[in-house]
């Protein structure tokens, strides 16, 4: 196996693609052409949970695919919206340029985001095909686009998720300031701003198909939030599958003891590391 750092924009950014290629021979008659997988982890646009990185990266290696953990863009001035979503872009375009080399099936390059990642994953998703990105990277739109989505407890709704956040929990407004002035350069954005990334708003036809679960008890990212983006994948005639787990909280990654869970924590949250062999059963039907 290769493993590779990739910077995106070096001495600009801070994103970066981490490459993890199987089959390194290059004896093309020998290579096995596989699908890939861009992992997006989540992080509050302020960090990266390393959690939801490389041990998910190993479970779809496992499972015979390429995986790319992506690093977008985070921190003031660096991570301004759109950066992080033009990050996610550019992974796409780069596999599929360096499809041929890293033995990628150019038509098979699925996302996985959770939590943050899932919003830069979903919004990718939702808008590959409009001109802010073409514009950015000075490409054609179909090299960015990607051919499935997975979401795991995503935010979707910046707006409702600042509204519920500091209804529930009085010490969540020094987070917020933080993640709103990273990522919209002020402390208190307007609810204009708040709406202009929400990812429901955005769905259209050209989205592809998604596979999204969360659970019941999250209180982090609310369900409503998953119920409405599904709703719009419906209205959109995306196809989509959907599992709400009753047990968990946000940020469970796995799920299972190769994240730090232990017996008693996988007991409790009961059916929530089910989701890889769901989305891998999924991805591998869409496949073909």
């Amino acid at each position: 196996m290769i493993i590779e750092v990739i910077p995106l924009l070096e001495g600009v950014s801070n994103a970066a693609l981490t490459a993890y290629i199987q089959d390194a021979s290059m004896d093309q008659r020998f290579r096995v052409i596989r699908p890939a997988v861009v992992i997006c982890p989540g992080g509050a646009y302020i960090g990266i949970t390393e959690k939801e990185a490389e041990p998910v990266a190993l479970r779809f290696i496992a499972a015979g695919y390429h995986v790319f953990v992506l690093k977008y863009s985070i921190g003031t001035q660096i991570g301004r919206f759109p950066a992080p979503f033009i990050d996610a872009a550019k992974s796409v375009m780069l596999i599929r340029e360096n499809a041929k080399r890293w033995g990628v099936d150019p038509n098979k390059i699925s996302l996985c985001g959770f939590s943050t990642g899932g919003h830069v994953a979903a919004i990718l998703s939702a808008t590959w095909q409009e001109e802010y990105l073409s514009k950015a990277i000075g490409a054609d739109n179909y090299l960015f686009k990607p051919n499935a989505l997975i979401l795991g407890y995503p935010l979707l709704d910046m707006y409702e998720f600042k509204v519920r956040s500091l209804e529930n929990s009085l010490g969540m407004q020094p987070l917020l300031e933080t993640m709103f002035s990273c990522i919209y350069g002020t402390l208190n954005p307007d609810d204009e701003l708040l709406k202009e990334w929400d990812c429901k708003s955005r769905v259209t036809s050209d989205m592809p198909p998604t596979f999204l679960w969360t659970t019941s008890q999250d209180t982090v990212v609310d369900v409503v939030q998953s119920l409405d983006f599904v709703k719009s994948l419906a209205i959109n005639k995306i196809p989509h599958e959907f599992h709400v787990f009753e047990k968990g909280a946000h940020g469970l990654s796995l799920g299972d003891e190769t994240v730090g869970y232990t017996e008693a924590d996988i007991r409790n949250n009961v059916n929530v590391h089910k989701w890889v062999d769901l989305a891998l059963g999924w991805l591998k039907n869409l496949n073909g």
